[in-house]
C-alpha cells in the first residue's frame, strides 16, 4: 500500500521507494529507506507526519505516493 494511504496511529515497514533523483537522495539522507519502521502520527489532506529513529517529520502527499510500505 501506499504510505500516502496509511492512517494516523499506524505503524509500517517501507518495502519500496519509486522517488528517483534529489527527492530519491533527500528521503535516504532522512532514512526513509527499505527495511525502515515508520509511525505516522498524522495524515491530513496536506501530507502525512511521520516518526521515523526517534525524530519527526512531514511529508507531502505526493512524496508520500512514490513509497510503498507494509500494511
Amino acid at each position: 500500500m501506499q504510505l500516502s494511504k496509511a492512517k494516523a496511529g499506524s505503524e509500517h515497514v517501507i518495502t519500496a521507494c519509486r522517488a528517483t533523483g534529489r527527492t530519491r537522495a533527500r528521503l535516504d539522507s532522512l532514512g526513509l529507506v527499505v527495511g525502515e519502521h515508520v509511525h505516522v502520527l498524522s495524515s491530513g489532506f496536506p501530507g502525512l507526519i511521520l516518526e521515523i529513529k526517534g525524530s519527526r517529520l512531514a511529508l507531502c502527499k505526493t512524496v508520500a505516493d512514490t513509497m510503498e510500505v507494509s500494511a
